[in-house]
This record gives structure tokens, sequence and C-alpha cells, in this order.
């Protein structure tokens, strides 16, 4: 018969050979981020006034949404001004617009030859249901045009 010492002692001993071989951590906590981030960029109050309505913004309007209003402004803006196509800040500003209608543009192209894909699957697995599409569409087409 085992003696009181000798069961705490191999319990005890088993218990630390377990937590060598366990998966888990063995003390679970996580710091609190007083902020927030987005992609690559972090909010927090060392870099924001006021990081809830930093979020309340971006949750309305991204970054790329708002900096593309912008540069379309301002892009009409430098049009505007005489001399503009003789300006570098000037032209920077329209080379950076035509990148980003190319990055658009290619992104839009992407997405309807991708939609073609589909429309087509969808003529070989559910004729009806394409044909309703093809309908949709046309009108739509002729109400746009």
């Amino acid at each position: 018969m085992m003696t009181d010492a000798a069961l705490t002692k191999m319990w005890t001993d088993g218990l630390l050979a377990w937590k060598a071989f366990a998966l888990a951590p063995q003390q679970l906590w996580q710091s609190i981020n007083s902020g927030w981030s987005f992609g690559n960029v972090i909010i927090n109050d060392r870099n924001s006034g006021s990081p809830q309505t930093e979020q309340a913004i971006l949750a309305e309007a991204s970054y790329g949404r708002q900096i593309g209003k912008l540069l379309d402004a301002v892009s009409e803006l430098v049009k505007a001004q005489p001399h503009h196509a003789s300006n570098p800040a000037y032209a920077e500003i329209a080379k950076l617009k035509e990148q980003i209608d190319t990055v658009k543009n290619e992104a839009a192209t992407r997405s309807v030859l991708q939609f073609c894909r589909d429309l087509d699957s969808l003529r070989l697995t559910n004729p009806k249901l394409f044909a309703t599409t093809v309908t949709f569409l046309q009108n739509w087409l002729n109400s746009a045009a």
C-alpha cells in the first residue's frame, strides 16, 4: 500500500511530466491594446488624438477612398492652373492619378472577366437562371445607355 507522501509524489511527478509535454500555454493572459490596427497601420493614443473617432471614420470611408477623392479633386484643381503641364509637382500628381486609374481599370477588367466566366458556368448548370440573368442585364444595359 502506498503512503500519502508516495501518492502525492506520484501525482506531482506526473503533473510535472504532463506540463513538460503540454501543448497549451501554462499561463493564459493577453495584454490589452488600447488602440487598433488596420492592415499595417496601428492607431493608438500615441499617434492619434482620438482613435475611436478615426475608427468610426474608417468604418464610413477607407483611407484609400478618402485619398482617392482628394486626389480626384487635386487633379481637377491642377488642370485649372495656368502652365500646369510645365510644373513638375503638377506632373507628379497627373502621373500618380494615371497609375491609380490604371490599377482600378485592370481590377475592373479582371472582375468583368470573372463575371463572364460565372455567367458561362451558370449557363451550363442552370439555364433558366442564366436566361433570367441575361434578360436583367440586357434591360439594365439598355437603361444605362
